[in-house]
């Protein structure tokens, strides 16, 4: 049985799958919003998606959420994956199609290895601080301050697109927001994109000027981003925005979750 025959005879299933990624990715943001804002404001520190997945399996029912955010994150990964090699949202096979599937590409091995993180919390064989994924891989093999540059200008596009589809509210080709929530979640979105795209565009500022310097576990991210914002004159500011913003991206991904128009019957 090849995969369009399992997909045609469970679309149901596996569009609920999807629709659980989604929803599980907007959880994760609403944490690294929650706690940006109250680290503009309060004593905190601004987290990452890894410190996400910590404060999950903190909470009162840990072993369930790490158990249902692996599943989740893991269904969404595979949906990324559909979504390039199928091509269901019809992005197309010109430059700006390639471009568009590469993202995707991008955000399966990006959530997948917070699954994969996610999972060693549940196993009690995380240790704290990370590698720098690729970055860390490349230092080590001696191309990295290259990898690196590449990297954060992949972040600085990455942003700019963000920026791009929330000023123009682009989601709404692959949505359908009811008329009596468009109102309010239709700006909602576009908020949460553009702050997404702007600590995408810090990260890779971050990436570019210190990509000399950068070694084993020291490369930097969303946390690192968001640690610099509060360093700037009226940082504050600009990170408590970017918290909103970020738990404005957490309800984007939510809205996905119960209105994107998901398109497994196109797989084939």
């Amino acid at each position: 049985m090849t995969f369009q025959d399992i997909s045609k005879s469970h679309n149901d299933w596996l569009r609920k799958a999807a629709r659980a990624g989604y929803a599980a990715r907007g959880l994760v943001f609403l944490i690294i919003g929650y706690f940006a804002f109250r680290a503009a404001y309060a004593t905190g520190r601004a987290m990452g998606t890894e410190d996400a997945v910590n404060t999950i399996a903190g909470s009162s029912f840990g072993t369930i959420a790490l158990v249902a955010l692996i599943a989740a994150l893991t269904f969404f990964t595979i949906w990324r994956l559909i979504q390039v090699y199928f091509d269901v949202d019809e992005h197309g096979h010109d430059a700006k199609g390639v471009f568009a599937r590469t993202g995707l590409l991008i955000s399966a091995f990006a959530y997948g290895g917070v699954a994969f993180y996610a999972a060693t919390v549940l196993a009690g064989v995380s240790s704290d601080g990370g590698g720098g994924g690729v970055v860390t891989a490349a230092y080590d093999a001696g191309y990295g301050v290259w990898i690196t540059y590449l990297v954060s200008l992949g972040m600085a596009v990455a942003g700019a697109a963000h920026i791009y589809k929330g000023i123009i509210a682009g989601f709404e080709k692959y949505m359908t927001i009811p008329a009596d929530k468009r109102a309010w979640l239709r700006p909602v979105c576009r908020f949460g994109l553009i702050a997404r795209g702007v600590t995408f565009l810090v990260l890779a500022g971050l990436l570019f000027t210190g990509a000399v310097s950068y070694s084993e576990g020291d490369t930097p991210g969303l946390d690192a981003a968001l640690q610099a914002m509060s360093q700037w004159s009226f940082g504050w500011i600009l990170l408590s925005i970017t918290g909103l913003g970020l738990i404005a991206f957490g309800i984007y991904a939510g809205a996905e979750a119960l209105y994107r128009r998901i398109h497994i019957e196109r797989v084939g």
